[in-house]
């Protein structure tokens, strides 16, 4: 297929069917009742809409019910074109929050491989995600690094979604000067978001900033004691205040058996 008759494809499917930036706007404000709403079930990305917003929420509130309806609709439908790679890819996230390592690598690699034949510049961000993932050079490294930031710059409905992965690249990199520009970016799109807002606080404990990280994460612990407590959410807000302060009633929350029920899950906070 031509680049030309690609992108206009590509555009019709977008903007004719399911109102995406409508939908994936709503998810990037946790608006997600709203972002169902918008879907049209007549679209072929519809499916993958779905699984976005359940992973999404699940990401935010915790509820693992979500993730049984992400891979319940990803794994029902087939899509076209552009959204198939990408219903795949999700696939491969739900493994990889579930530990299914092996299984999260095939679909991933399986999405990555139709990404890496698009032109488009969310192919191209989707594939970097991957790539940058998967590469041991230095050179390959900072080319995908380029196409996220690419992406993140330039990308009308993905922008968020590159922004993050970009965020905990630059952060493996120890970059968190460049990371915290990010964050602030997608920040100032979407000034309350509790997930950015936790993002936020990791990169200005790593630049020092030990009371402003301190401030954000004791009202992120409050806002997730009241929206969903015992969240992984919840628990890495307590978990890296435990680290933050010399305040002992952090580490005592982290001895009760509401913790321990969650531990298991819990990813690893450096």
């Amino acid at each position: 297929m031509r680049v030309e008759s690609f992108i206009i494809l590509l555009f019709f499917s977008v903007s004719f069917s399911a109102n995406v930036e409508s939908v994936l706007e709503y998810v990037y404000k946790a608006e997600y009742d709203k972002a169902f709403s918008e879907i049209s079930e007549n679209d072929s990305s519809a499916c993958v809409l779905k699984g976005i917003i359940y992973v999404s929420r699940f990401d935010d509130l915790g509820d693992t019910l979500d993730l049984d309806s992400a891979s319940y609709f990803l794994k029902a439908c087939k899509s076209n074109d552009f959204w198939e790679p990408l219903r795949r890819y999700q696939i491969g996230l739900i493994n990889s929050i579930l530990g299914n390592i092996v299984k999260s690598f095939i679909e991933a690699r399986g999405a990555a491989q139709v990404f890496k034949e698009r032109t488009d510049i969310d192919s191209k961000a989707f594939y970097a995600i991957y790539g940058y993932a998967v590469s041991f050079s230095k050179s390959s490294k900072n080319t995908y690094l380029a196409d996220l930031r690419t992406g993140f710059e330039q990308s009308k409905m993905f922008s968020p979604v590159f922004g993050n992965s970009l965020i905990w690249y630059l952060y493996e990199e120890k970059k968190y000067a460049e990371a915290l520009d990010i964050v602030n970016t997608l920040l100032k799109r979407y000034p309350e978001h509790p997930v950015f807002l936790q993002t936020k606080a990791d990169m200005l404990f790593k630049l020092g900033k030990v009371e402003e990280a301190v401030a954000i994460y004791k009202q992120s612990e409050q806002f997730y004691a009241k929206t969903a407590p015992n969240s992984i959410r919840y628990w890495c807000a307590v978990v890296h205040l435990s680290k933050m302060t010399e305040e002992n009633s952090w580490k005592e929350k982290l001895k009760s058996e509401e913790y321990r029920r969650v531990k298991h899950r819990m990813p690893d906070i450096k």
